[in-house]
């Protein structure tokens, strides 16, 4: 079987370090309980072990609520324990909805390579990693005895062109609402610029033909008033100038040079070096200009 029935309970099930979480992706991210990331949910850590019994519980939360809608499950976990799957059977069944075992085949040697590329926080244990592919090897003759309507092994699924047309279709979704691709592109400027955190903190306030355009990162009465300035000769050297006031006292106003979320945090504490200032009424200001 290459095709996985929807909706049913779909359990990942192989060593950490096996590829499930990727594999778990190519499903929709509303269709994935991941249990790393009720971890962090509950504990601000993916890889805070102690936290494991209430990031179970909100998964278990989770499941019951999409199960009662009718709507597919993906279990992003090791489940090499029989009593977990057992669970996650019944939990299926109840709902009148197929369970759905898909066995990792990576070897143990890459799941150790894997593992040990992690972040120290989410690195298991190599002694815990051989169990795990211990666990699964022994239960993998009889899956279908526990319950499980389907077994199918991960190389069996022919997933990546999904998560290819996927992405297609974001691609065109977003050109869809945008209407104009040089507004989506002025968009991405401040994610790449001031990351994911920032972004959506940010809109622009003025396009205007031949003008540079104007934005400002707000939240809740803070603000900070952004241009994009392209008139570097070096389209390398294109990017945002905040304002802030005019050191020389005039009325106009001053921009410095932002390049990172640090330098936007010079700018909002006024901690930013005087020599970058740069006005464009003031004498001083315009000679800057000129300099560039």
């Amino acid at each position: 079987m290459n095709a996985i029935p929807e909706p049913s309970v779909i359990v990942m099930t192989g060593a950490s370090g096996s590829g499930k979480s990727t594999l778990a992706r190519t499903w929709p991210a509303s269709y994935r309980l991941e249990l790393d990331a009720y971890r962090e949910l509950v504990s601000g850590d993916a890889g805070d072990q102690e936290a494991t019994d209430d990031a179970v519980f909100v998964l278990h939360t989770v499941l019951e609520a999409r199960l009662a809608r009718g709507m597919t499950c993906v279990v992003d976990a090791t489940n090499t324990r029989a009593d977990v799957r057992k669970y996650l059977i019944e939990a299926a069944h109840a709902y009148e909805l197929p369970a759905v075992a898909v066995v990792m085949t990576a070897p143990l040697e890459q799941c150790l390579a894997r593992n040990s590329r992690r972040p120290a926080n989410r690195r298991v244990p190599d002694d815990v990693v051989r169990r795990q592919s211990a666990q699964i090897a022994a239960a993998r003759p009889g899956l279908r005895g526990e319950g499980f309507d389907h077994v199918v092994t991960d190389d069996r699924l022919m997933r990546l062109r999904l998560l290819l047309q996927r992405a297609v279709d974001r691609v065109h979704a977003h050109h869809q609402v945008d209407g104009d691709h040089t507004e989506r592109a002025r968009r991405m400027l401040a994610h790449r610029f001031f990351g994911e955190d920032l972004a959506p903190a940010f809109h622009w306030t003025q396009l205007r033909p031949n003008h540079d355009p104007v934005g400002a990162l707000a939240v809740g009465g803070d603000e900070i008033t952004l241009a994009y300035r392209t008139w570097y000769p070096d389209p390398l050297d294109w990017g945002f100038e905040a304002q802030v006031p005019c050191l020389g006292g005039c009325s106009g106003p001053a921009w410095v040079p932002v390049r990172s979320p640090m330098d936007l945090l010079a700018v909002y504490d006024d901690d930013f070096p005087e020599d970058v200032v740069r006005c464009d009424r003031c004498t001083a200001g315009a000679a800057a200009r000129e300099a560039v």
